[in-house]
């Protein structure tokens, strides 16, 4: 059967107000999956990350910005596939053209302060009397109720408060962030199931929907797959380094060029695991017998892996491993998993555009997921600061080139 449309989400309308990196990063998603994303920004600044270092444009990638065609590299990579737009919504007249917008669009994104949307006029109830089927969705630091409600966050603040901190370290360390900004992007990814979710049951009802994200809430749901209220009442560190407290050995293990990660989990991997290092002897040791016995043990087990991989290389370890179907794989480096084969084979290591169509030379992740029958992808390069104003405002709204120079005139746009 042939597809009828282009694209998942060819035909949703994505009015986007969002900044940083949790909203765009969900409005991104959109993009890809085929959604008309329409970036609202202030006029004259727009997304505070254009103001982030590195600059890249015509001429070339760098820490200071040359011009004004200059773009910030993480603006650059957050909004792929975006339409831009400026808009004061502080305006009357800017907050009329919102209206406009609501009144053709499917989902309204932001991620604001809360109560911000409603000092604009503009909470779900009337947002959803100018166009009935409208799906709200807001992204905050601690959702839109609550003790917390009014304090500011960033991914930081809420590793910190939602325990992802806690159980992110070594044991007798300091609890760390982990590295990748998941206290956004996992609260981003919640955000794409939740308007997914709307869009499927709009089809069915016909109404809209609200959707309140709170980044704490996603980031705490991560963590409770841990069972963490047992594991501390029975004193196991909730840090547990690159350990599993539920498996050994499961870890990253030293070779004679970098570090491998080894993951045996049942009995029978693990007797597989002792005939590929060599060490049958250790069958019969009631130390090591069961699963149970290894964790009351895991110091002894891990210091025999130790033993063994220091005095080979990564690839010779890898390759005894891989023979037995022993899960193993090197720990790479940011610019060695930028070469690696597989990530390439999938797509996944892009070239990172300007709008003016220079290849800034920088790279940047596709799009994760492959779909059998409809295509998935960044549809374009972010767009410069008010880029698609024409093309929204006379296009799509039927403004007047009159009307447009006179909303440029009083900064409205």
């Amino acid at each position: 059967m042939e597809a009828t449309l282009k694209k998942h989400l060819e035909g949703v309308r994505v009015i986007d107000l969002t900044a940083w990196l949790a909203g765009p990063f969900l409005s991104m998603q959109l993009a890809a999956l085929g959604a008309e994303v329409i970036k609202i920004e202030r006029p004259g600044s727009g997304d505070p990350t254009r103001a982030s270092v590195p600059f890249a444009g015509p001429g070339g990638v760098g820490f200071g910005k040359k011009g004004p065609k200059d773009i910030s590299l993480i603006n650059l990579k957050r909004n792929r596939g975006k339409k831009g737009i400026t808009l004061d919504m502080k305006r009357d007249r800017g907050r009329e053209i919102f209206r406009m917008l609501v009144a053709r669009g499917d989902v309204v994104l932001e991620n604001f302060a809360p109560g911000t949307m409603e000092s604009f006029g503009f909470d779900y109830p009337a947002l959803k009397a100018i166009n009935p089927k409208i799906i709200f969705c807001s992204i905050a630091g601690y959702g839109q109720s609550g003790p917390y409600r009014d304090l500011s966050a960033f991914d930081l603040t809420i590793q910190a408060t939602s325990g992802i901190m806690a159980v992110t370290g070594l044991p007798d360390g300091p609890p760390l962030r982990c590295g990748p900004w998941i206290g956004d992007l996992i609260p981003a990814l919640y955000g794409l199931s939740g308007v997914m979710a709307a869009l499927l049951s709009r089809e069915k009802t016909g109404h809209g929907e609200r959707i309140d994200i709170s980044m704490q809430d996603c980031g705490f749901s991560m963590i409770m797959d841990e069972a963490l209220d047992l594991l501390v009442a029975r004193g196991i560190p909730t840090r547990q380094g690159n350990k599993n407290p539920r498996a050994v050995p499961w870890s990253t293990f030293p070779t004679k060029d970098g570090n491998i990660a080894i993951c045996a989990y049942t009995n029978d991997q693990w007797k597989i695991f002792l005939g590929a290092i060599q060490r049958e002897d250790c069958l019969k040791d009631p130390r090591f017998k069961n699963l149970e016995d290894r964790l009351e043990n895991a110091a002894k087990v891990d210091a025999m892996v130790t033993e063994w991989s220091k005095n080979l290389s990564s690839q010779e370890a890898m390759r005894i491993l891989r023979e037995k179907k022993i899960p193993c794989d090197p720990v790479l480096e940011v610019k060695e998993v930028l070469e690696d084969p597989q990530l390439k084979s999938r797509g996944m290591i892009q070239e990172l555009m300007h709008p003016l169509g220079v290849n800034t030379g920088v790279k940047a992740a596709g799009f994760p997921l492959r779909f059998s029958e409809l295509p998935a992808e960044y549809p374009g390069p972010a767009p410069m600061l008010g880029q698609h104003n024409q093309e929204i405002y006379m296009g799509l709204l039927g403004f007047s080139r009159e009307e447009m120079e006179q909303l440029e005139k009083e900064k409205v746009i």
